[in-house]
């Protein structure tokens, strides 16, 4: 290094602790007094100032090292990261930190635990930190020296019961160590030799589970175990059950406020307090019909701040606060900012904010703003899974919290607020899935969309997509957006981790995207990134097309007077053909009601003639030729009364009368030749039309020519209603009847109108467009209530199913 001052040379770096050369590559100075230099031999920190030198190397089973010791080349970025590319371990970068975190975990080479999972932190006297774990007993750590001392079973008397560790104190000279399922231990802290053991039913613990530990102001010890609470008699060295508090609880949390009261929380039977000065008690539940009840009956941990407020957390119900004014409580979810609503720890710092550890990251609350400030694994935590109850502050105010992959240690008196906020750039535009380039063919860009204040599209370029992304390096995931398009959105839209907006046919017009980009703390910049999109009009909205369109209306103005002149004279002529057919109508009519009156008149004569005839050819026999004229009288006398009812039924027939002639017939036969009538029609239509029959052929009692009405109906019915498919199904019933159903696959009918396609000169809306007369359906059920069966229509499988039930005899038969 040159001092330009004294302008002489003083070496810094020249050999490593082994004694080999070490070469630099690179350096940079970083805002402050210190300069990282890249070498071969990992990464050098040199403070200006205190002329202090700090190697970052790579460290084999720390993934939070270097990747490589051969560094090359060093940048600093705009937010304060530095980027570090090496020879053979790719590119590194170190962002700058709000925070900076201590790690502990196995094969730490500076701090190497015996386990994973941290579960209780607590110091003694001397000021050395012990760690509990769940997986690999205890750990004493040396916080002058780092040096970190293990503790596991060995079988002996004198070590500790378990490995799995849960409730820890600190009394005198003595550390109390709760097991999962083996009791309590006492070790003597100078010899790190178990003194004492309490198994269950051993001065009347009735749980080997020892899941908390608690030691009162007035030096009261208290034991959370998996089935009760219980208090340590000194004198006796025995315990004693707390029946205030379920035996069968599961308690797991325990602490006391400045009144002398003591919390206990449990899991599932939610939060219990008894006050050890006066004897008072009681019981708080989660209540679902009360928003101001705690939020859930799993308790976590319980803290009081220095502003004497309790702190309550749960297992899926978040962090509550109490207010003991109205006993009511004030919950902080993830509606609130928090990133999981299970709770395990709460520490407080100097600055009276909170630390609180959850099932996804860590969180700074600030009580009396509410702000959150969330860290994850992207800002240097081991974990986003944060351990129960696992917590520690010590007397410098440093903080210590257990995971499931280590321990992390912080100043929080260090944490820096990160002002800036990462420039944010709209970063693709696509149609079709595809994205457009600069200058490229078809593609209204003349230069990269990050770089363009407004876009002109197509009408047909009305469907696409935008990307965006904020510049964050260090903790992208963490990146919160917002957007709103002018013109379209009244309102902003929040996102999580999705940077792509889609827009679908967009009408003409112009419309303004904006966008923000908000950093971990949730901060949002005033100002949003804006690209301006104009969709251009199809020909026909054009100005040129509407000048036409005026044209062509006058026109058709012109058109309309001229059609309605020509309508009212074809209207006036076809008035007086009207009333020319009507009065030969009325003529006609009157010829009918003649005949018909005339065939009243004569068919009762002929009907008193017929009968004395019968009688007078039967006596006078066959010889005589006086029968032979009889006959003939006879023969005529038939015939007069046959075209008598012949009249009689044509008249019945104009009136809309009708009667039924069953005869015996096969309807499968019918139903093939009327399948034969309409294959022609589908064929046509490209439509599949499929007949389905039984394997016996179907006789049964109809009117034939009736039949084949309804039969005509509801084919032509399907066919024309249909979309792709049509089909025709024979069967017989259990009761006699025979079924038929008519299938197909067009538009349902509402339920609200099934009922009434079965009206006369009733038609759905939607049907509009197809022709019909809409008194097919009314008269094919008439003439199949005639037949004494049913016409009804279903949904089957979304099809519009008509179902024909006929019997197969009729009464009269």
């Amino acid at each position: 290094m040159f001092d330009v001052n004294s302008l002489a040379w003083k070496d810094l770096l020249t050999y490593n602790e082994d004694h080999t050369a070490i070469f630099a590559r690179d350096f940079v100075q970083l805002p402050g007094q210190r300069v990282w230099i890249a070498t071969e031999s990992g990464i050098f920190l040199y403070d200006l100032a205190s002329g202090s030198i700090t190697n970052l190397r790579k460290q084999p089973g720390n993934p939070f090292t270097l990747s490589d010791n051969a560094v090359y080349s060093l940048c600093l970025d705009r937010d304060g990261g530095t980027w570090a590319g090496t020879y053979f371990g790719g590119i590194n970068y170190f962002p700058r930190q709000q925070l900076s975190f201590e790690k502990y975990f196995p094969g730490n080479a500076t701090h190497p635990l015996s386990g994973y999972a941290v579960r209780e932190i607590c110091a003694d006297s001397a000021g050395h930190l012990w760690v509990g774990t769940e997986d690999a007993g205890l750990n004493r750590l040396d916080k002058t020296t780092g040096a970190v001392g293990q503790f596991r079973p060995d079988g002996t008397a004198e070590s500790i019961s378990y490995s799995n560790i849960h409730g820890m104190l600190v009394k005198g000279n003595q550390l109390w160590v709760g097991t999962f399922e083996h009791g309590l231990d006492v070790m003597d802290i100078g010899t790190g030799k178990v003194i004492q053991r309490y198994p269950a039913n051993s001065g009347t613990l009735q749980s080997n589970f020892i899941v908390v530990l608690y030691r009162t102001t007035d030096g009261v010890i208290y034991v959370g175990t998996r089935h009760g609470l219980y208090r340590y008699d000194e004198p006796g060295k025995k315990f004693s059950l707390v029946k205030e508090v379920p035996v069968e609880a599961f308690i797991h949390a325990i602490a006391e406020d400045n009144r002398g009261v003591l919390w206990v929380g449990t899991l599932g039977a939610g939060l219990y307090y008894l006050n050890t000065r006066d004897g008072s008690t009681g019981h708080f539940s989660y209540d679902p019909r009360n928003r101001k009840s705690i939020s859930s009956n799993s308790i976590t941990t319980i803290f009081e701040s220095r502003e004497k407020e309790l702190w309550i957390g749960t297992e899926g119900g978040g962090l509550a606060r109490f207010h003991p004014a109205d006993s009511t409580f004030n919950t902080y979810t993830v509606k609130q900012g928090l990133p999981s609503n299970t709770i395990f720890r709460v520490l407080e710092d100097n600055k009276r904010r909170l630390w609180i550890t959850t099932a996804n990251g860590l969180v700074c609350l600030q009580p009396e703003t509410s702000h959150l400030s969330v860290y994850t694994t992207a800002h240097g935590l081991l974990s986003n899974q944060f351990n129960y109850n696992s917590g520690f502050r010590d007397s410098d105010g440093r903080m210590y919290f257990g995971s499931a992959k280590g321990m992390i240690s912080f100043d929080p008196d260090s944490s820096s607020a990160d002002a800036r906020l990462s420039p944010l750039y709209i970063t693709g535009l696509y149609i079709n899935d595809k994205e457009l380039r600069p200058m490229q063919q078809g593609s209204p860009l003349q230069q990269a969309v990050s770089f363009t204040n407004e876009v002109e599209l197509k009408h047909d370029e009305s469907s696409f997509s935008l990307d965006f992304a904020a510049l964050n390096y260090a903790a992208p995931e963490m990146t919160q957006y917002m957007y709103m398009t002018e013109g379209l959105d009244k309102t902003w839209t929040y996102l999580k981790t999705n940077r792509k907006v889609y827009f679908t046919d967009l009408s003409p017009g112009t419309y303004t995207f904006k966008v923000k980009a908000a950093d971990a703390a949730g901060s949002w910049p005033e100002e949003a990134t804006q690209l301006v999109i104009r969709i251009l009009p199809p020909f026909w909205a054009s100005s040129m097309a509407y000048t036409l369109y005026a044209i062509a209306l006058l026109a058709l103005v012109l058109l309309v007077i001229r059609f309605y002149h020509n309508r009212v004279r074809e209207k006036t002529r076809r008035k007086i053909e009207l009333l020319e057919h009507q009065k030969e109508r009325e003529i006609y009519q009157a010829k009918i009601d003649f005949f018909t009156n005339v065939a009243h008149e004569i068919k009762t004569p002929l009907t008193l003639v017929k009968a004395p005839m019968e009688q007078i050819a039967k006596k006078a026999g066959d010889d005589s030729s006086f029968a032979y004229d009889l006959r003939i009288m006879q023969k005529n006398t038939d015939r007069l009364v046959e075209l008598t009812n012949q009249l009689l039924d044509f008249r019945s027939v104009e009136t809309k009368g009708f009667y039924l002639n069953y005869v015996e017939t096969s309807i499968t036969e019918l139903l093939v030749e009327s399948y034969a009538g309409f294959r022609l029609l589908a064929d046509q239509k490209k439509i599949k039309l499929e007949l389905l029959l039984p394997p016996a052929p179907v006789v049964a009692f109809v009117d034939q020519d009736s039949f084949q009405k309804i039969l005509n109906n509801l084919l032509y019915n399907a066919l024309n209603y249909c979309r792709t498919s049509v089909s025709i199904e024979l069967s017989v019933t259990a009761a006699n009847f025979f079924r038929i159903e008519v299938r197909n696959d067009g538009l349902l009918i509402p339920p609200e109108f099934r009922e009434k396609v079965f009206e006369a000169f009733y038609r759905l809306q939607q049907h509009r467009d197809h022709h019909g007369t809409g008194i097919g359906l009314a008269l094919s059920r008439s003439l199949a209530e005639l037949h004494k069966g049913t016409l009804e229509f279903r949904d089957i499988d979304n099809m519009n199913v008509f179902i024909l039930l006929l019997p197969v005899k009729q009464g009269i038969i």
